[in-house]
């Protein structure tokens, strides 16, 4: 009941600067739902998690420290992150914000070099380490040289963040063969590859942690990016059959699902269509690629995500509600 009620709330009481929330108990097989209403005001500092890591009990009776443990992210080693596409956009903010919390962090592009050394700058004037490493991640040859450097220079992977990705968009009818491969190659089968070339290493360390984007297009389709929509749903199958497949040895996938997130494209977007788009979004803006990758940070590196694996986290306002 709570589960259906809280989705009304979030659309139908727009003037309350709160968030409503169910959490299902223990037992029921519904994920957990989070929905919006209008924008807080302000933001809220919440206590530390425990400095302590848990021994917690896995199937056939085994009992280990839990994937990416509070030592590896707070009080020991600082953790190895690949961030692919990061040299611009949410992906510059992932890797920043990574950095800024004291990652090792490396900083991917395909063709903006002197943008990525510039991110890698930032990165280690906050505190952080980092190298640049160009790849197209639409070939799996060139995409195997992050994970050597990383571990030619860190000698280990924990943390993979899949985020590149291009548009193509174009009606269904109108779509060219190479229009849909493109898109499928870099979206797709690319997040597939990189996946793979991380599991070879995190489950020789017994953990690690994924993070894929994807996109509300995932989950709700849109007209003219049937390429787009199609390689983020397949995106969102392909992280919960990683979180299946890898949670024995403490591996956790999870996906992030933005929706309208303000950027040079945004920016552009005729003021009569712009006003459409925003009434499709209960909180009545766009969010902000810092808002983004805060949860990526929250599941790349926090304590108490690592309870958390094969679920999509949709950062989108609240345009998706299901």
């Amino acid at each position: 009941m709570a589960g259906r009620l809280l989705p009304a709330l979030a659309s139908e009481i727009p003037g309350l600067a709160c968030r409503t929330h169910c959490t299902l108990p223990a037992g029921l097989t519904r994920p957990a739902l989070s929905y919006s209403s209008r924008a807080c005001k302000g933001t809220q500092q919440l206590p530390s998690p425990s400095q302590n890591s848990q021994l917690v009990p896995l199937h056939r009776g085994c009992t280990r420290l839990c994937a990416t443990t509070t030592k590896d992210v707070e009080g020991g080693e600082a953790p190895v992150c690949i961030v692919t596409g990061s040299s611009r956009g949410i992906g510059k903010a992932i890797a920043l914000e990574l950095g800024s919390h004291g990652a090792k962090v490396v900083v991917n592009y395909a063709s903006s070099a002197d943008a990525a050394e510039e991110v890698a700058k930032q990165i280690r004037e906050s505190g952080g380490e980092a190298i640049v490493v160009g790849a197209d991640m639409s070939k799996a040859e060139e995409l195997s040289k992050l994970f050597s450097e990383a571990t030619s220079k860190w000698g280990r992977v924990d943390v993979l963040v899949n985020n590149a990705g291009i548009t193509r968009d174009t009606l269904i009818a109108r779509m060219k063969p190479d229009q849909w491969q493109a898109v499928i190659d870099t979206n797709l089968s690319a997040v597939f590859y990189a996946t793979q070339a991380a599991l070879k290493i995190m489950g020789k360390q017994r953990k690690g942690r994924i993070i894929n984007i994807s996109s509300v297009t995932g989950l709700a389709g849109n007209p003219g990016q049937a390429n787009y929509a199609a390689a983020k749903a397949g995106v969102i199958g392909l992280t919960k059959t990683v979180a299946r497949e890898y949670a024995p040895r403490g591996i956790t996938a999870n996906a992030i699902a933005p929706g309208f997130i303000a950027s040079d494209m945004t920016s552009k977007i005729d003021p009569k269509y712009e006003e459409a788009i925003l009434k499709t979004i209960p909180l009545g803006r766009y969010g902000q690629p810092h808002e983004v990758a805060g949860a990526v940070r929250f599941l790349a590196m926090d304590p108490a995500a690592a309870y958390i694996t094969g679920q999509t986290l949709n950062v989108d306002g609240g345009m998706v509600m299901f």
